[in-house]
């Protein structure tokens, strides 16, 4: 294979190809980060949610040494 000014200039032209192309992975990526961010979010805030019901309804139920076994 001779190294002449043609096939420099052909395989600059593929690497600006992967360049692209790389960019725009990065950037999907970017974006795919930023969305799984708000999901983890959002799950954290329903788990919050989730938790603050559980401890309404621990208080709202009555202790064990205030029922009885006997009516």
């Amino acid at each position: 294979m001779s190294l002449d000014k043609d096939t420099i200039e052909k395989r600059i032209a593929i690497l600006d190809e992967d360049i692209v192309k790389i960019k725009q992975n990065l950037q999907n990526l970017e974006q795919q980060k930023i969305e799984t961010v708000g999901m983890i979010n959002a799950l954290n805030g329903a788990r919050q949610q989730c938790q603050s019901f559980l401890n309404k309804v621990s208080d709202d139920e009555p202790d064990a040494s205030d029922s009885s076994d006997v009516e």
